[in-house]
Parts: structure tokens; C-alpha cells; sequence
């Protein structure tokens, strides 16, 4: 009876044992495959992290050339820049030139008039008014005058019309056509190269009445 007992036991371990091994074999192959599977992913992952880095150094490869292209554009720029100040340095050289040109050409034909007395007193009058009326012009426009020139333009003309022409400063009827020429310079306008005429044939007038031509 123990005997059968023992026998009946063993079995029962042995079966239970061999149900384990079983077990153990199925679960070894399964966690081998499992293993298998995140080998996989992570040879996949790796791959993808390759793959980024290949992006990632595209990326900067893209940076540096769109680094270059911008300095290529400064560089443009740069030229672009000097090739334009240079440009209006020859402009306003020739214009400076043309301009010399002009008030010599001008001017030697009013100290040639005004020489051989051909100015009348009205054309005198007239040449006053004149200049009046172009000190006012930086009521017309964007400031073409400081209002302190105008102002004194016009106490000059003042002293035109009531001074004998012995009694005037004509170093202010200078300082009147350095405005004209400041403000011509400035805003290259008609105005400013008529108030300068007019200024120099009044003081050649005036230099005739003084006996001075």
C-alpha cells in the first residue's frame, strides 16, 4: 500500500517535473522570441537614429550653405552700396561742375551789364521784390528756408530800399546767395538757383550805383 502510494507520488512529480520542463522550454522559446522581437526594435530605432543624424547633418549642410548665401548677399550688397555713393559723388561732382559753370557764365554777363549801366532803377525794384518773394517760398515747401534766412533775407532787402546804396553792407547780399546755394544743395530746386541770380545781379547794381564798377 505505501508502497503504491510512493509509486503513485513519484508519477505525480515526475509528471508535474516534466510539465515544468515543458514549461520552461515553451517559456525560454517565447522570451527568446521576445528578445528576438526588441533586438529587432532596437536595431530599428538605431536605424531611425542614423537616420536622423543623416537629417541632422543635412540640416547643417543646408544652414551653412544658406549661411554662405547670405554673406554672398551682403557682399552684393556692400558693392551695390559703394557702386551707389560713388555714383552720387561723380553726380554731384559734375553737377558741382555745371553748376560753377553756369554761375560763371551768368555771372559774367551781369558784371558786363550792370558795367555798361544797362539796369534800370525799376529793374532795380523789381530784383528786391524779387527776393522777397523767394524768402518766402519755405511757406510753400518742406522746409527749403530756415525761417531764421528768410528773415533775414528779407532785413536785408529792407535796408535795400531805404539805404542809399553807400550806406549797405554788401558782404550781406554774400552771406544771402551762401543761403541760396545751401538750399539749392540741398533741394536742387529752381528756387533757390534763381534767389542766388538775383542776389548777384542786385549787388552788381548796387556796386554800380556805388561807383564801384
Amino acid at each position: 500500500m505505501e508502497l503504491a502510494l510512493i509509486i503513485g507520488f513519484t508519477s505525480v512529480i515526475a509528471s508535474v517535473v516534466a510539465s515544468a520542463a515543458s514549461l520552461s522550454y515553451w517559456l525560454g522559446r517565447k522570451f527568446a522570441l521576445i528578445d528576438s522581437r526588441f533586438r529587432q526594435v532596437d536595431e530599428r530605432f538605431k536605424q531611425i537614429d542614423d537616420r536622423f543624424k543623416q537629417i541632422d547633418e543635412r540640416f547643417k549642410q543646408i544652414d551653412e550653405r544658406f549661411r554662405q548665401i547670405d554673406d554672398r548677399f551682403r557682399q552684393v550688397d556692400d558693392r551695390i552700396e559703394k557702386l551707389e555713393q560713388r555714383l552720387r559723388q561723380e553726380i554731384r561732382s559734375g553737377l558741382h561742375g555745371v553748376t560753377g559753370f553756369v554761375q560763371a557764365l551768368y555771372g559774367g554777363l551781369i558784371d558786363f551789364m550792370a558795367m555798361k549801366g544797362l539796369f534800370t532803377p525799376e529793374e532795380r525794384d523789381y530784383l528786391v521784390k524779387e527776393a522777397e518773394r523767394l524768402s518766402q517760398a519755405y511757406h510753400l515747401r518742406f522746409n527749403p528756408l530756415r525761417p531764421e534766412e528768410a528773415e533775414f533775407i528779407l532785413k536785408v532787402m529792407r535796408e535795400v530800399r531805404e539805404k542809399s546804396p553807400r550806406e549797405l553792407d554788401l558782404s550781406k547780399l554774400d552771406r544771402i546767395m551762401e543761403i541760396a546755394n545751401r538750399w539749392f544743395w540741398e533741394d536742387k530746386c529752381f528756387e533757390a538757383a534763381k534767389l542766388w541770380a538775383t542776389i548777384y545781379t542786385l549787388k552788381r547794381i548796387l556796386q554800380k550805383e556805388r561807383g564801384e564798377l
